[in-house]
């Protein structure tokens, strides 16, 4: 929480054009983020598939 706190009062310190550049570069890492969790969300969907379409997979679901 310390490095959240310097880094607010560091904020407060800077000229409006910086603090714009820095929300987009934290929307930036935010976005990155998000696309690096579903690349690899879809990476493995084809590995996990071969259980998922199994019969008793389906027989295990079933009642859910």
């Amino acid at each position: 929480m310390a490095n959240k706190q310097a880094l607010m009062n560091e904020i407060e310190s800077l000229p409006a054009n910086v603090i714009d550049e820095i929300l987009h570069y934290v929307l930036f890492l935010k976005q990155l983020k998000s696309n690096t969790v579903s690349d690899i969300t879809l990476a493995s969907e084809h590995s996990l598939s071969k259980d998922w379409l199994l019969p008793e997979e389906d027989a295990a679901w079933q009642n859910l």
